[in-house]
Parts: C-alpha cells; sequence; structure tokens
C-alpha cells in the first residue's frame, strides 16, 4: 500500500492547489481552458495511482491492454467527478456557494472536454 501514497499525495496536490489556487486567484478567468490542464494531470495520476495498487495484476497485459486500462480507469474516475460537479448544480446546492464556487460544472462542451482530458492523461502515463 506504500506504493499508492506518492500518486495519493500528487492527486490531492492537484486538486487542492489547481483547483482552490486557480479559483483563488481567478485564473479561470484568465486561463479559460485551464483545467484541460488539470484533468490531463488529474488522468495521468489516477493511472499512476491504479497502476501501483494493481501492479501484479497488469503485468500480464501488453502494452496497449495497459494503455486501453489507463484510459478506462481514468476515464471511470473523471465520470464520478463530472457527476460530482453536475450534482452541485442543481437547487440542492444553491444555499452552500462555497461548494459550487469549486465544482460547479459547465455545459456538455466542457464536460465532454474534461472526460477527454482525463483519458487522455491515462493514455500519456500508459504510453510513457
Amino acid at each position: 500500500m506504500r506504493r499508492t501514497i506518492k500518486p495519493f499525495l500528487a492527486g490531492l496536490a492537484v486538486i487542492f492547489l489547481g483547483s482552490f489556487v486557480a479559483a483563488f486567484f481567478n485564473l479561470y478567468d484568465t486561463f479559460p481552458h485551464i483545467d484541460k490542464i488539470f484533468h490531463i494531470a488529474s488522468g495521468f495520476i489516477i493511472a499512476w495511482f491504479f497502476s501501483n495498487l494493481w501492479e501484479d495484476n497488469f503485468k500480464g497485459f501488453n502494452r496497449f491492454q495497459r494503455v486501453i486500462m489507463f484510459m478506462a480507469l481514468a476515464g471511470l474516475i473523471g465520470f464520478f467527478w463530472e457527476v460530482l460537479e453536475y450534482s452541485t448544480s442543481t437547487s440542492l446546492f444553491t444555499h452552500y456557494q462555497l461548494i459550487r464556487h469549486y465544482f460547479y460544472g459547465g455545459d456538455l462542451t466542457d464536460t465532454l472536454g474534461d472526460l477527454l482530458a482525463d483519458v487522455l492523461g491515462g493514455a500519456i502515463f500508459g504510453l510513457l
């Protein structure tokens, strides 16, 4: 389990430093697609985490199969993140502006771009 600590901490750093610092300094307004960089990094980190967690299970796969698995895992986790973002746009969270500020999702184009970036990050990890 110790092998999973580094990717876990890297993931927290991406979430906190990326999302919160970018929101605090209004970087989302300055660089409209900066979140795509965070999603690529997140996809990479998700693949890294599962690579360390299930290292023995991945030994039987060839490189192409591992890339596909990492892309699928990054896409799956990204999907749940996007569901979280979408859920904050419901009326349930109208009184919780702090939550909405950090997790508020965009439109369909933004969501699909985020998912593509997650999958791309998983592919990059698999190819390296």
